[in-house]
């Protein structure tokens, strides 16, 4: 794979991402992301003309936490991120996958085909995603290239 040609495919988490309802407790979204070892939940819409959101570590530490809420009384609702950022386009260049986030100011996105909901991309992805592929280049190139 060239490291020039990745892809949102290459790098998108394609396993389910756990939810939590809109009327849940920061506390039990704490619990969900415990269990779950995830810090990134989705928040399913109420219908079709709703729109998902998202709820984040960063938006539980700089929205509670930060402001000194009691996160065993703060709603779900009351610090996710809403509308969701969302790409549909698997075969988007990883520059404009990176492009999305920074413009968007977010470090998680969504990732659509066909209507549902197929995945995620984060910072990190992106981030291993690129490490990954300059790996495989070196070793393709005979060149040494050791990770700790």
């Amino acid at each position: 794979m060239n490291v020039d040609r990745l892809s949102l495919r290459d790098v998108v988490k394609t396993f389910e991402l756990p939810t939590v309802e809109p009327d849940a407790s920061i506390m039990e979204a704490i619990d969900k992301m415990t269990e779950a070892n995830c810090f990134t939940l989705l928040v399913p819409r109420r219908g079709k003309t709703d729109a998902y959101g998202i709820l984040t570590k960063s938006d539980i530490v700089s929205k509670v936490i930060a402001e000194g809420k009691d996160p065993s009384q703060t709603k779900v609702k009351d610090c996710m991120s809403k509308p969701l950022v969302l790409l549909t386009n698997l075969s988007l260049d990883l520059r404009w996958v990176a492009k999305a986030m920074a413009n968007s100011r977010v470090a998680t996105i969504a990732v659509f085909e066909k209507g549902d909901f197929y995945g995620y991309v984060t910072e990190s992805c992106v981030l291993d995603g690129l490490f990954h592929a300059m790996r495989r280049a070196k070793i393709e190139e005979g060149v040494d290239f050791v990770s700790c």
